[in-house]
Order: C-alpha cells, then sequence, then structure tokens
C-alpha cells in the first residue's frame, strides 16, 4: 500500500525545516560530510508540530502568481498568517494552538490551498470538486481560479530558524520576509459580512498530543474595515456560507490600473487617496431571464446612462473619479433575486449595504469612492 501523498508532503516540509536550520550545508559538499552533518543533529520526532506548523505558514507566506508577482488577493491573507506564525513560534511545544491540528492534519484552508498548489493536475476531478468550492468560500474565486488553473507556486522559502520559548512574555519573531513586526495599522479586524474574504480559524476537531493554549488576549484592533483571518474562531469549513452567486467585477484604480474581483471582495484601496475611475460588473455565470446594469456619477461629467452588464463604465488615466454609483437587476427573473453593495468613501469610510438601484455615494461633494464590494443573492 503506498504512503498517503499528504503525509509524505508533510514529511518532506519538516524535513526542509530542518535543513534550512543546519546552516553549514553548502552545494561543494559531499553526501558523507552531509550524512555525518544531519546524523550531528538531534533527532527529528514525528510530534514536532511546532516545527511542522511553522514550516507550513512559511510556504504559505511564499505563494505567489506566476504571472503576477505580488498577487495581490493572497496579501490579506498572508498578514494574518504572518500573525498567527509569530504566535506558535511564541508558544511552549506542549501548548500550541487548537488551529494547528487542523494545520497539520491538511484540514485547515491554509493547508488545503498549499495542497492545490503542490499537487494542482495530480488531483482526480472528485477531489478537485470537494476542494474547490472550499477554495472559494474562504478565499475567494479570483485565488481559487489561480490555484485551479495552476498559476500559482511557492517561491523560495527561506524559514528562520525555531527557537523554543520559555519566557511568558516572548519577542516577537518575524517571518523572513519581514523586516519589521507588522504595525498596528496593518492589523485588522473581522467583518462577519465580509464573505469570500475572510478567513474565519479554530474548531479543531482533530484528536492529536498537541495541547491546546490557553484562551489567547483579545487582538489589537485597527479603524480601518479590512480582511482577517481569525484565529480561534470557528471555521467556515463548518457550514457558514456566503450565500452569494459569482459575479466579475472588474475597477480601474488611480495610480494602479485595472484590477479584478469577485462577488464579495472589496474592490479598491482605503487610505491611500486613490479614486475608482471606472467599474465593470457581470455575472459569472448566465442565469436564465437575468440580467444586471449600472450607472455613475462622474466627476466633471455627472450622472452617466444605465449601461447593460460587461460594459465598462468611466475613463481611465484621466483624472475623473466615481462619486457615486448604482446597480439593479434587469429580465424576466430579475424579482428572483437582489444585487447588495456598498462603497467607501473618501472622508466617509464604508457606506451601509444598499441594493436593486440605490444610490450609493455623493453628488457635487467632490467626493471620490475609494473601493466597493458587490454581491447577488438568490431571494428564495
Amino acid at each position: 500500500m503506498k504512503p498517503d501523498r499528504t503525509v509524505l508532503l508533510n514529511q518532506l516540509t519538516r524535513l526542509e525545516a530542518q535543513i534550512a536550520q543546519l546552516g553549514p550545508i553548502n552545494d561543494a559538499m559531499s553526501w558523507g560530510e552531509v550524512k555525518r552533518l544531519l546524523q550531528s543533529q538531534p533527532a527529528a520526532t514525528t510530534g514536532d508540530a511546532k516545527a511542522q506548523a511553522i514550516a507550513l505558514l512559511d510556504r504559505f507566506d511564499a505563494l505567489d502568481h506566476r504571472e503576477q508577482p505580488g498577487f495581490q488577493p493572497l496579501i490579506q491573507f498572508k498578514q494574518q498568517v504572518r500573525l498567527f506564525r509569530n504566535q506558535v513560534s511564541n508558544a511552549p511545544a506542549n501548548e500550541l494552538p487548537p488551529d494547528v491540528n487542523d494545520l497539520l492534519s491538511g484540514k485547515h484552508p491554509v493547508a488545503q490551498l498549499l495542497k492545490a498548489v503542490d499537487e494542482g493536475d495530480r488531483l482526480t476531478d472528485a477531489q478537485w470538486a470537494t476542494l474547490q468550492p472550499t477554495l472559494e468560500k474562504i478565499f475567494g474565486q479570483t485565488i481559487a481560479i489561480a490555484a485551479s488553473r495552476g498559476k500559482l507556486y511557492v517561491s523560495q522559502v527561506t524559514p528562520e530558524p525555531v527557537v523554543a520559548t520559555t519566557s511568558t512574555s516572548p519577542a516577537t519573531t518575524p517571518l523572513a520576509s519581514q523586516t519589521v513586526p507588522t504595525p498596528k495599522s496593518e492589523q485588522v479586524r473581522p467583518q462577519i459580512s465580509g464573505g469570500a474574504d475572510l478567513l474565519m480559524w479554530g474548531d479543531a476537531t482533530a484528536t492529536s498530543a498537541v495541547k491546546p493554549a490557553p484562551p489567547a488576549p483579545p487582538q489589537p484592533t485597527s479603524s480601518k474595515d479590512e480582511p482577517l483571518i481569525v484565529f480561534g474562531a470557528k471555521s467556515l469549513t463548518g457550514g457558514v456560507q456566503t450565500g452569494s452567486l459569482p459575479l466579475t467585477v472588474l475597477v480601474h484604480i488611480q495610480g494602479l490600473g485595472d484590477r479584478q474581483f469577485a462577488s464579495k471582495e472589496f474592490a479598491g484601496t482605503r487610505g491611500q487617496s486613490r479614486g475608482l475611475e471606472g467599474l465593470q460588473i457581470r455575472i459569472a455565470n448566465a442565469i436564465a431571464d437575468l440580467k444586471l446594469e449600472y450607472m455613475a456619477h462622474i466627476s466633471g461629467v455627472g450622472d452617466t446612462p444605465w449601461v447593460p452588464e460587461g460594459q465598462y463604465l468611466g475613463s481611465r488615466g484621466e483624472n475623473r473619479q466615481v462619486e457615486g454609483f448604482a446597480i439593479r437587476l434587469t429580465g424576466d427573473a430579475a424579482s428572483q433575486y437582489t444585487i447588495r453593495y456598498s462603497g467607501h468613501i473618501q472622508n466617509m469610510g464604508d457606506t451601509p449595504v444598499m441594493g436593486d438601484g440605490q444610490y450609493c455615494g455623493t453628488r457635487g461633494k467632490s467626493l471620490r469612492v475609494e473601493g466597493l464590494r458587490v454581491w447577488l443573492e438568490s431571494r428564495s
């Protein structure tokens, strides 16, 4: 009977973490010299959960897109993985956070995305059918599609040595890719209505030798409404559904250009003084007798006509910013669905959730729309 591939990958990850900490190994060494160096190291045990977990989190932090280096949709998740990595690194080996169980057993979303990246086209259709909905629900369509198409890969990982911490007030150990600890301004808080851009952690159900850690103090929060991985919360894989239907949302961000997002993803920026100059929205999977259309108020232009889905509305590179917008459904099936949206407005912040043709934003106040969320739901 062949060994399970997940077990082999975990063993390889653990071995890579050990080798990375040895230091003296180099290309000029013979196999005999490498063997003697390995034998001189303390024996590794299969129970070295801390090192395994850190190695997996380091691999997640090294994920990138083959065609879009610095892949923006992954950044929000990497920030929270780094915070959790520090928590694991600073915890005693016998008091690791319960989430480590799911991470090492392959049940955690972080491990599942790495599985999709590592195994890719070797997964059967049935395995993809099980994995794909989870990836879309947790990470959003943009990341899930990139993983399914083999666009994601693990770049070179250079993990830091794992140092056992016995002090009750351990120092923060950043990832190798971090030069300074994450500032408070970049720490984020949960938004339960965030949908696919919210990654919930926890509810470790696997039995293992890892001892649960005592409740952690509340994490610092920020005033910025950004996506968050919540450690210790009930996992989305436990049944929380976003309830939205697939959309493709394209916006042109001032100074950054066109960016594409999925249903419920925040499309834009916050605190960067970058307005949206245009937008384009369409239903990703055609629904019989259902279409959508939208309009906008453009600075220096005024209200635009309503345009059908898939048509770009606005300008590019003309410094004419969207100050407000509205979206509505059309077609015989429109009464069976509802379109919801909200905006992030300059000097005002996030608007309440609106929908079905309601105007979102301002007129004549020179306040730009800096971001938006859109999602489509069935009324049934």
